[in-house]
């Protein structure tokens, strides 16, 4: 592969069995600029993305991907997930999650569904528009109650989806805004944090009041008509762009359970793993001194005739070594 040939097809040609597709070839170029123009980096971002996606990966959260599945369904009455069509001026992107929805019933969220559809959104999106920008998300938790996360931390479904916007996703989550707790009792506000807990104070923030998203993003505003109603802009009501997701969801069925087979029987080419240098240096001392096991207790006692501080005794006996302290060590 020639130098000069752009970073996926490189990546591609050096990791993968097979011929990539021109999707993934779109998604693989994303990479370096996540990573800011690192490519070693892109390039274990890359191949952190198809293990998560293959055999032995995320399953529950990238496996078994049927829009249709009554749990998936029911997941989409009882929280929002929206995706603005436009970008911030600064070129972001913004999902926004209502957690629970306003007309979800007074009973426990299903953590893998809620994930799962998210990752399924994001894929969707991600197809749509193959282009560079940082997420930002807001979840607005006015309606929150303990009974609605009772067993949602359970398992590890939030920690592999921090995990995987953190360290495997071709886009990067920049900011969570996490807005209306003022009503949200201590418990729920710290099971929500718990589940974020690998962001923390980085990437993480909290606001107590229904504040306008444009104040609290600053400079780098979203115009209104993309922002709906119920935050100040003119895109429409939150329920209907959450329906509009649901339907795109089933209308992309085929394609999102095509995808998972793909990237489930791709197989990568084997890691090449360098020896580093400690090891190498730890082996060579090794063998140049022999093994401990060889050296006698009376070839080590020999040594310390060299020393002044020794007091005399039986060859190969142990000796007491005098040290100035107040204190006798014996060796």
């Amino acid at each position: 592969m020639s130098p000069a040939a752009s970073f996926a097809k490189r990546w591609a040609h050096d990791n993968l069995t097979r011929e990539p597709t021109p999707d993934e070839i779109a998604v693989l170029e994303l990479f370096p600029v996540t990573c800011r123009g690192d490519e070693d980096e892109a390039a274990k971002r890359a191949r952190r993305y198809y293990k998560a996606r293959g055999a032995g990966g995320l399953s529950e959260l990238w496996h078994r991907r049927y829009p249709d599945d009554d749990d998936i369904l029911s997941s989409c009455q009882d929280a929002y997930i929206v995706p603005l069509r436009v970008r911030s001026v600064g070129g972001r992107r913004m999902t926004l999650v209502r957690l629970p929805a306003p007309t979800a019933l007074d009973r426990p969220l299903s953590a893998r569904s809620l994930l799962a559809r998210w990752l399924m959104i994001l894929d969707i999106r991600l197809r749509e528009d193959p282009t560079p920008g940082e997420e930002v998300v807001f979840i607005d938790v006015s309606d929150l109650q303990p009974s609605h996360l009772k067993n949602h931390f359970r398992g590890n479904y939030w920690k592999d989806f921090v995990w995987c916007m953190k360290t495997a996703y071709p886009l990067r989550f920049s900011e969570v805004h996490i807005i209306n707790t003022q009503r949200l009792k201590t418990m729920s506000l710290l099971l929500l944090h718990v589940g974020l807990y690998p962001w923390r104070r980085k990437v993480v923030q909290l606001h107590s009041n229904a504040e306008q998203i444009n104040h609290i993003m600053g400079v780098d505003y979203f115009p209104p008509e993309g922002l709906p109603h119920e935050y100040g802009g003119k895109a429409g009501a939150m329920k209907d762009l959450n329906d509009e997701w649901t339907k795109k969801l089933l209308s992309n069925s085929n394609w999102l359970q095509q995808e998972e087979r793909k990237y489930y029987e791709t197989e990568l080419t084997p890691e090449v793993r360098t020896r580093t240098r400690h090891r190498s240096a730890a082996r060579t001392l090794r063998a140049a001194i022999g093994s401990y096991d060889m050296i006698t207790r009376t070839h080590s006692c020999k040594s310390l005739h060299k020393r002044e501080d020794l007091d005399e005794g039986t060859h190969g006996a142990y000796r007491t070594l005098k040290v100035r302290s107040d204190k006798s060590f014996y060796a």
